[in-house]
């Protein structure tokens, strides 16, 4: 007889065989609650669908291969034990959970603007005099790529400002393709592209929330040329939604700008806007700001016909 995760169903085995010793041994919780064996015997049908349903689950490798059936793929059962007895309850498992966050980003990495991130932004060709010159923050930055799960506790970004040329975007994307090689949720989006979906979103009639809800809940979101876009009111007033969601829920964003923090969205002395201000303290509270200098890498290069 076929059967699910190496257990077989109650109605196909002899209930003798599993006494309350046995259910006192493979479920932590009854030896806490300390029941009568009495009552554990009254509800063995019930503690051995748990039980069944429990290994299904510990042999998951992802909701698209979940092995249970029916309507209870994508769920857990919880075990409840009360002065009443024992019972159980059902909720979306985190697999099913990272699912959807997922099929969310995927849906929308195409309207965002995501740019594509290719081979030639990996930590390995990460210019040599950069990485010698800043290695603490190229240790974090791999780390962060490598381990960081959206199951731990959120982690800060960095916000890299300097001159054109000296790795930041080379870095930030090479985070990026880690996190997607992973299959961690996340999207890079240019500033300036982002701005211009949203607007081609609008025109063609259609729905934004959804575009900004997932931009301000992905585990982790990059935007590259930060403050390089022209502002305007629309601009600002969406961006800071996106920005104040995720300084609040304590959400990873990384920044890469030619424009330190405190000179973002302004020009001379004078911010854009009134909403610069406080845009730009979450910016600088949520992340680790990272100075980077040095050599245009981009003007090594040149070629002439002259």
């Amino acid at each position: 007889m076929q059967h699910i995760g190496g257990i077989l169903p109650y109605s196909h085995v002899s209930a003798d065989r599993y006494d309350a010793s046995y259910f006192l041994r493979e479920i932590p919780e009854l030896q806490e609650a300390s029941l009568a064996e009495e009552t554990i015997l009254r509800h063995s049908a019930l503690l051995y669908e748990y039980l069944r349903q429990k290994r299904i689950c510990e042999q998951c490798t992802g909701f698209e291969r979940c092995g249970k059936a029916g309507d209870m793929r994508g769920f857990e059962q919880v075990l409840e034990v009360s002065s009443r007895g024992l019972a159980t309850r059902v909720r979306r498992c985190m697999p099913f959970k990272e699912y959807v966050v997922k099929e969310r980003v995927r849906r929308y990495a195409q309207l965002a603007g995501v740019t594509e991130i290719g081979d030639e932004f990996r930590f390995e060709n990460f210019p040599e005099e950069q990485a010698r010159k800043y290695p603490k923050v190229v240790r974090y930055a791999q780390e962060f790529a490598r381990t960081w799960s959206p199951q731990e506790a959120p982690r800060a970004g960095l916000y890299l400002f300097g001159p054109p040329g000296v790795g930041k975007t080379h870095l930030m994307f090479a985070v990026f393709r880690e996190l997607q090689r992973r299959g961690v949720p996340s999207l890079v989006v240019r500033s300036d592209s982002l701005f211009d979906h949203m607007r081609h979103v609008i025109a063609a009639g259609e729905d934004l929330e959804p575009f900004l809800e997932t931009l301000s809940t992905v585990p982790v979101l990059g935007i590259d040329e930060f403050a390089q876009e022209r502002a305007n009111e629309f601009s600002m007033e969406k961006l800071f939604r996106i920005i104040n969601y995720r300084f609040h829920h304590k959400l990873s964003t990384w920044f890469t700008s030619n424009f330190s923090p405190p000179d973002a969205y302004r020009r001379g002395v004078d911010d854009l806007l009134d909403t610069v201000a406080p845009l730009r303290s979450r910016v600088m509270s949520m992340c680790i700001l990272v100075k980077m200098d040095g050599p245009d890498a981009r003007q090594r290069n040149l070629r002439t016909l002259v």
